[in-house]
């Protein structure tokens, strides 16, 4: 596939990379409005809620924030201030329909002015309703935004489309259709509006010409292809293309799960030669192509604005969930995957992420009833198992957590790359048991499946180095986990450590002091550095570290340990 670039170097980010700069810290600064909302003496009532909201987005709690904005919008509804941060808050915790409501509200605002996003919502908001010429006037009045030269012609090209104008549908394309990064956007929804307005002629040949101009942006034009041949009835037509099409895309699970749903008579998933469809397909689309390029933030942005207008498509919360994983808001991401619907494909798969996502986000006790729960009707599922096992290891119960990674790897015929994590974590839980000569062949065989796995490299060369066994095999492993990973404090701190225990205290100092850079707050780390500063005569700075771990909540029995380097530092180097 051609990557879908060309549209990502015409958008402007639709608001998001407005004057807020939005996509990169979801914190706008304060406007022009801010003096309106801070002179408005509302008292309490709106000034706890604003700062609570404030607090909430910080720490990216954003339907808190929503919910907090919502109070004090409630309590001054007059402040266009308070109610685009409410906009922003709503639109990105998914309470879509609420944001689109408050966009009609900023319209005459001044911050709708200079805010793409906004004046998109409003768009929107019409175009849901299918309010076609309502959807063409507010079109008339964003025509110079952001997302005027793409957006608005294909919104605009739909809105005709929807009430079988054809012509005008043709028109509102043409500049996009003759555009030469963009041109293959526009004709792919030329194709489209044929399709949906019956002309099937034309749109056959619309949708073989995006084939015959070479790789498609996507495979969205083949599975639509294939679908109005097979509602035409020419069912064997659309066999013998998606025949030759899954010839030439071998690995595409999109295309064959697409192409057998369009045989079964159930029509493709997304259905995107409809005006609803067609417009949440440009933001899903947007929405993908952000996220490969870790524009995470503008990519979840885009993905609301889909589901808005094409809440059935399961797709989209199952990406949506992907990404808040990545961004560490796992509530939110449980709540995505908890919105993709049982009768889809990807619902087995989303009920597992949901599961892990709820344990991340700390209700490990709902999680694991979960995952048995599921267990005792797939009791072989070797991907519940595996996550079973990997909650109690995260809670030291070793022992149950090896005999579920047991029946895991049992269920493995065989081992792929793929299958690499559960024999590391099985390798991981036999250590802790005390079974090293068991969890040695675990961690060998984890790294004969992904040779090169840096977490692996680490902690089996650490394994090594800390039972004084291979110590130069050991060094060069964690070298090279180093350099695949030269940014993860953790194992640069294990590389650091090697060259203390084996007497090399400068080059210690030197990669601890790095690892605590990376990561300042850890407590073995740290106390890690102390003992290497002490080692190099520099005696003060190691009891600063040391009191640093002890501040930073250590193990119990370490706690013990570094209290009395601080009182007595280390003894003399044998």
């Amino acid at each position: 596939m051609q990557p879908f670039k060309s549209m990502l170097l015409a958008l402007a980010l639709v608001g998001c990379a407005s004057q807020d700069n939005r996509p990169t810290t979801l914190a706008p600064a304060p406007s022009s409005l801010y003096s309106e909302f801070s002179a408005n003496d509302a008292g309490e009532t709106v000034y706890g809620p604003f700062v609570a909201a404030t607090l909430a987005q910080h720490d990216e709690r954003f339907a808190s924030a929503a919910k907090y904005y919502l109070d004090a919008l409630a309590a001054d509804p007059s402040s266009d201030f308070v109610a685009d941060r409410a906009f922003f808050q709503l639109l990105y915790a998914g309470r879509v329909d609420e944001a689109a409501r408050i966009s009609l509200q900023l319209q005459d605002a001044e911050v709708a002015k200079s805010d793409d996003l906004i004046r998109l919502m409003y768009v929107l908001e019409a175009f849901k309703r299918e309010d076609w010429q309502e959807v063409r006037q507010r079109l008339g009045g964003v025509k110079e935004a952001g997302f005027g030269f793409l957006i608005s012609p294909l919104l605009e090209a739909w809105s005709y489309a929807a009430e079988s104008n054809v012509a005008s549908a043709r028109d509102a394309l043409a500049g996009l259709v003759a555009d030469q990064r963009l041109g293959v956007i526009g004709k792919e929804h030329l194709a489209y509006v044929l399709d949906h307005t019956g002309q099937i002629e034309e749109a056959g040949d619309a949708y073989l010409a995006l084939l015959a101009d070479g790789q498609p942006s996507s495979l969205q034009p083949l599975v639509a292809y294939a679908g109005m041949l097979q509602k035409a009835g020419r069912t064997e037509d659309a066999r013998n293309f998606l025949g030759e099409q899954t010839k030439k895309y071998p690995d595409s699970r999109y295309l064959l799960r697409e192409g057998m749903r369009i045989m079964a008579g159930y029509g493709p998933s997304q259905e995107v030669t409809a005006p609803r469809g067609a417009a949440g397909q440009i933001f899903y689309r947007l929405a993908t192509e952000f996220a490969q390029g870790q524009s995470n933030r503008a990519a979840v942005i885009y993905l609301r604005v889909a589901s808005y207008l094409t809440p059935e498509v399961s797709e989209i919360y199952f990406l949506l969930g992907n990404l808040l994983e990545r961004l560490d808001t796992y509530e939110a991401a449980a709540s995505a995957y908890a919105s993709v619907p049982s009768t889809s494909e990807l619902s087995a798969v989303a009920n597992l992420r949901r599961i892990e996502a709820l344990r991340l986000a700390g209700h490990e006790d709902d999680a694991e009833e979960r995952v048995r729960r599921v267990l005792k009707d797939m009791p072989n599922s070797t991907a519940h198992l595996s996550l079973l096992a990997d909650m109690l290891r995260d809670k030291e119960e070793f022992g149950e957590a090896v005999h579920y990674y047991n029946r895991a790897i049992e269920q493995i015929r065989n081992p792929g790359k793929s299958d690499w994590f559960v024999f590391f974590a099985r390798g991981i839980s036999l250590e802790q048991l005390g079974r090293w000569a068991d969890a040695e062949r675990d961690l060998r065989a984890a790294l004969a499946l992904n040779p090169g796995e840096p977490s692996v490299l680490n902690y089996l060369g650490y394994s090594w180095i800390d039972r004084g066994e291979r110590i130069e095999e050991a060094k060069k492993m964690i070298e090279q986990a180093v350099e695949e990973m030269p940014e993860d404090g953790f194992i640069v701190d294990s590389l650091g450590w090697v060259h203390y225990l084996t007497g090399d205290y400068d080059q210690a100092v030197l990669h601890l002091e790095r690892a605590v850079r990376l990561q300042p707050t850890d407590p073995t780390i740290n106390d890690h550095l102390g003992d290497a500063y002490w080692r190099v005569g520099r005696k003060i700075e190691a009891r600063f570290q040391w009191r640093h771990a002890l501040e930073n909540d250590p193990e119990e029995e370490d706690r013990q340990a570094i209290s009395d380097k601080i009182a007595m530092g280390l003894p003399d180097a044998s």
